[in-house]
């Protein structure tokens, strides 16, 4: 059996279709995984990478720019993210941009998202690490979620309950209607902006005061800036110290001499504590006293002797004529 011509034309056709389709394809995935474009690379190190794998996507801003080429483990706490990056968005990419893993969308496949940080920086070099960021994990998140709405459900039942008590509370209603109590509120307002005036006039003169202070104006001012003032004072401070310290010795003599005085030592310890001593001079004082009174008498016994009456008489006239001239 003999092939027909337009049998083979169909094959050609079939065959050179299939063909183009197959370039098609890989040159789709090569563009979507850079593979024919002009690329570099660059680094990133997470502690989870939460499923990432080679081919995903790597985003910046928001775009596509590269993706994932291969993932290595550095250790223990520490994984190594190799992106391959279009150099047309080299010039965006500075070197401080932080790398993040997301998904796209909600539950999307994962991706890298690169963000930059404002400020001045150089572009992104040739195999330079960037810094990253704790993927955020989305059981924390429902986990977080949960915990919230257990809180918010909690606290709509406890506001339940506390409207309920609003409700049925006549006390609190009459508050809300007492318009003695809205006065009062008011009043209560005023003073307080009252205070708030007092306050502030009260800052303002302690700020006029402290500004006459560095100005070296009034006491406190002279105090501060008068040197002259300052070491006067200081003088006399000494002076009132050096004043302390001979008050200080006074009266440990003083002390001393009260001391002696009361063991009996010298003529005031002797008066006050030898008694036979005291005594005698009581009787000595005594005896004074009784002399001086026979004395007065015997100077009146000799007024009225004739042999001395007229001297005294002289001595009265004279003491008359002395008075009058004064």
């Amino acid at each position: 059996m003999k092939t027909k011509p337009i049998d083979n034309v169909k094959l050609g056709l079939f065959v050179l279709a299939g063909l183009v389709f197959l370039i098609f394809s890989l040159y789709m995935i090569g563009r979507n995984r850079n593979i024919f474009g002009s690329t570099f690379t660059v680094e990133a190190s997470f502690l989870d990478v939460k499923g990432l794998t080679p081919g995903n996507n790597v985003r910046f801003a928001g775009i596509d720019v590269g993706t994932v080429r291969k993932i290595i483990i550095e250790n223990d706490t520490s994984i190594l993210v190799t992106m391959v990056i279009d150099k047309k968005a080299r010039p965006y990419i500075k070197k401080n941009s932080i790398a993040a893993i997301g998904t796209d969308g909600l539950m999307g496949n994962q991706l890298v998202n690169i963000s930059s940080i404002p400020g001045d920086a150089p572009p992104i070099e040739e195999g330079a690490r960037i810094r990253s960021l704790k993927p955020v994990e989305t059981d924390e998140m429902l986990r977080t979620l949960n915990t919230t709405n257990e809180n918010i459900a909690i606290i709509t039942t406890d506001l339940r309950k506390i409207t309920k008590k609003i409700n049925n509370s006549n006390s609190l209603w009459q508050l809300l209607s007492d318009t003695l109590i809205a006065s009062d509120l008011k009043q209560a307002a005023v003073n307080i902006r009252r205070a708030g005036q007092s306050a502030t006039i009260a800052g303002n003169e302690i700020a006029d005061l402290a500004r006459q202070m560095r100005k070296g104006e009034g006491l406190a001012g002279a105090l501060i800036a008068d040197t002259a003032l300052v070491t006067r004072l200081r003088e006399s401070l000494d002076e009132i110290h050096q004043a302390s310290l001979g008050a200080a010795e006074a009266t440990n003599d003083l002390q001393e001499l009260f001391q002696k005085v009361k063991e009996g030592e010298g003529a005031a310890g002797a008066l006050i504590s030898d008694t036979l001593l005291v005594h005698k001079l009581n009787q000595s004082l005594e005896n004074i006293e009784e002399g001086t009174s026979r004395f007065n008498e015997n100077m009146e016994a000799m007024r009225h002797n004739f042999l001395f009456r007229g001297y005294f008489k002289k001595l009265e006239k004279q003491e008359k004529a002395n008075k009058k001239e004064r």
